[in-house]
Parts: structure tokens; C-alpha cells; sequence
């Protein structure tokens, strides 16, 4: 595949980048993940935002506009011959108080029915710059990752020392609990995703009652359901969880499918949009 890197277009073996790059040195750097269709990067403003966001806390500028990222991510797309994908924007910063800008591409592999999650606990700082923005900074989470895959589970899931629940490796939780949607508190920790923010702005506005919470372990015995979200694969039902010696199986409720249809529906609302305003897209 052939990469972008820092206003050039080249083979993967050919991008370069300085062994003083602090994303390597430190993990100083951010990323965003987004998907794809039809050449239009999904709810792309949003997740601009929360990179733009996260790099001034960072103290790591960034001074590259909205509109200029997304061409460099449709170039990279059309090098690729690729009008849907997984895109991974990497930004980090140079010792000159420069940065480097990569930005990957991959086809969207086949997603299952649904998702099994293992449990896994890790103390953390709530407000850890590590957690609360997308960082390089995410050798636990590799771990996490690499540990449920291996023990044939799609993906981790934090638990802190209280026993709550935090997040995935790489996606946001939600447990349907009788008549209301419950999902972890952004004070604890977690990150701030966007499909998170956009499952919540759905619900209210579909009338479903989600709360923001401490969500401690034992909720899992009481959930009739569970999902998780993160940008590439939308809204993801959760078939079961393992935690510690205990199993949780849940079957799909109503909340979810009802919340799944209106997300799909406002991604192909955007995806409209975006082509009436720029037919060359597609």
C-alpha cells in the first residue's frame, strides 16, 4: 500500500521518519481512526476536532485546517485505489518543534455478527493525557488486545480496581438494563469517542433514556444486552463477555436494533450530504 507522509505520496518501505520523532522516543504523538465510504471520510469535523482538541492539550501544534487534512486523506485514498476504508491519521512531533503528518490506508475487513469480550484489569489515572485523547502511547492496550485475540475473544475490556467498567481497547461500552441504556462516565478515564457522542445524541433525540455512570461489574448480571461502538465498526452487538470466572451472554434487544437502524441511517444522511455538496467524490 502507499502512504502519505508529510505532503508526499510513497511506498510504505520508502516513508522515512527521524529516530528523534518524539512518538518514538516518548509516544508523543495522536492518532484518529476513521472509516470510509464511497471517498468521504465519516463525520470526519468530529473527529478534526478531537484531534485539533487534543493536540492543544498536548501542547503539540497543529496548525493544518479542516479542509486540507481531508484532501490529503482522499488523495491517499484514490493512490490506493480505495473508495472505502480504514484511514489512521498519525501526527507527532519532531524535536524542532515541527511534526510529522502519516496517514494509512486499508481495506475494511469482514466484520462479525458480533462481538465476545475478556475482561481485563488495569488501574489507570482517570486524568491520564494517555487515556483521555488518542495517543501513541498504547502498549497496555496492545497488550490487552493481543491477550483476548489469543484466547479467541475479539477484544479487551477494562475493568479498573473498583471492579467498574471502562472501555474496549478500541471501542466504547453500553449495557441495556431494563427500560435505559447505561455507558462509563468520560470522568473515569475514557476516551471521548466519537461514535460514543453520536450514539448518545441519537438516543436522546429518539427519546431512549442513556445515562452517563459509574458502571460497576455487577451490571453485567443485570444487562439484557450490550454493545460497543467505535468509528469503524458503528454500533457492534455483544454476544458475551467474560469476567474473571463468570460468562455473561446477551441477546439483542430492541434498544439496540432501534439505535443501530438510526445510526445507519444518519451515516447515509451524511454520506448524501457530503455527495450533493461534492459530486466528484463518487
Amino acid at each position: 500500500m502507499l502512504v502519505f507522509l508529510n505532503g508526499q505520496i510513497l511506498k510504505e518501505e520508502d516513508a522515512k521518519i527521524s529516530i528523534n520523532d518524539l512518538s518514538y522516543q516518548f509516544g508523543y504523538g495522536l492518532f484518529e481512526t476513521i472509516r470510509c465510504e464511497q471517498g468521504i471520510p465519516l463525520f470526519f469535523e468530529y473527529h478534526y476536532k478531537r484531534l485539533t482538541h487534543s493536540a492543544k492539550e498536548l501542547e503539540m501544534s497543529f496548525p493544518v485546517e479542516e479542509k486540507e487534512v481531508k484532501k490529503w486523506i482522499q488523495d491517499i485514498l484514490h493512490a490506493n485505489k480505495l473508495t472505502s476504508g480504514r484511514v489512521k491519521i498519525i501526527i507527532s512531533k519532531r524535536i524542532e518543534d515541527k511534526f510529522n503528518v502519516l496517514i494509512l490506508t486499508s481495506p475494511l475487513e469482514k466484520l462479525p455478527g458480533a462481538y465476545s469480550l475478556l475482561s481485563y484489569t488495569l488501574s489507570r489515572d482517570s486524568k491520564s493525557v494517555s487515556f483521555r485523547h488518542k495517543t501513541t502511547s498504547r502498549a497496555d492496550s496492545y497488550v490487552a488486545y493481543k491477550k483476548a485475540i489469543e484466547s479467541d475473544f475479539n477484544d479487551a475490556l477494562y475493568v479498573n480496581e473498583r471492579n467498574e467498567l471502562i472501555e474496549c481497547t478500541r471501542a466504547n461500552i453500553f449495557l441495556v438494563i431494563e427500560d435505559k441504556i447505561i455507558t462509563p462516565l468520560l470522568e473515569s478515564g475514557i476516551l471521548s469517542g466519537v461514535t460514543r457522542a453520536k450514539i448518545i445524541e441519537i438516543a436522546k433525540k429518539e427519546g431512549t433514556v442513556i445515562e452517563e455512570k459509574n458502571v460497576h461489574s455487577l451490571y453485567l448480571g443485570k444487562a439484557a444486552d450490550a454493545f460497543i461502538t467505535n468509528a469503524i465498526i458503528g454500533i457492534m452487538p455483544v454476544s458475551r463477555i467474560k469476567f474473571e470466572d463468570k460468562e455473561y451472554n446477551f441477546s439483542r434487544d430492541s434498544k439496540t436494533i432501534r439505535l443501530k437502524n438510526a445510526y445507519d441511517g444518519e451515516v447515509q444522511e451524511y454520506l448524501n450530504a457530503s455527495l450533493s455538496k461534492h459530486p466528484s467524490y463518487s
